[in-house]
């Protein structure tokens, strides 16, 4: 696996994000279920804007290209798709930085791809659109 990575903040209340990640797996052609190779490269652009009154909003869009030699469920033989993934939310930052509140979406404009996440337990993408809220909160 290879990340190259480039943040920046060109105003006092903005930082931009640029994210590159590139990662090749391979397995023994006899596992029944997945892949044997895999070939995934990640675009990442992002926008965080933070406001002195609390308020901000984070936007990230990331590309994704995916290529692999799968069996079993999810295919046999080669497969590859490309797409975008566009996330977004709103924050607020309760006072004496006591904790954050956010609400947002994965996947805002419902994109349909085939992708297939190494780690089945924790995926890095939603597979479709998704609305949250989080409450993080600071207790001493």
């Amino acid at each position: 696996m290879a990340r190259a990575y480039l943040f920046w903040t060109p105003l006092k209340q903005v930082a931009l994000k640029l994210q590159y990640s590139a990662e090749k797996s391979e397995r023994d052609e006899f596992f029944p279920e997945g892949f044997v190779e895999l070939d995934t490269k990640r675009l990442e652009l992002g926008m965080n804007y933070f406001n002195p009154n609390g308020l901000g909003a984070t936007i990230t869009a990331e590309n994704i290209d995916q290529d692999g030699d799968f069996r079993g469920i999810y295919n046999n033989g080669p497969g590859s798709d490309r797409f975008w993934v566009v996330d977004a939310a709103v924050n607020y930052r309760l006072p004496a930085r006591k904790g954050i509140i956010s609400v947002g979406a994965s996947n805002i404009f419902d994109e349909e791809f085939n992708y297939f996440d190494i780690d089945l337990n924790n995926s890095s993408i939603q597979p479709s659109r998704m609305a949250f809220v989080r409450a993080t909160f600071e207790f001493q």
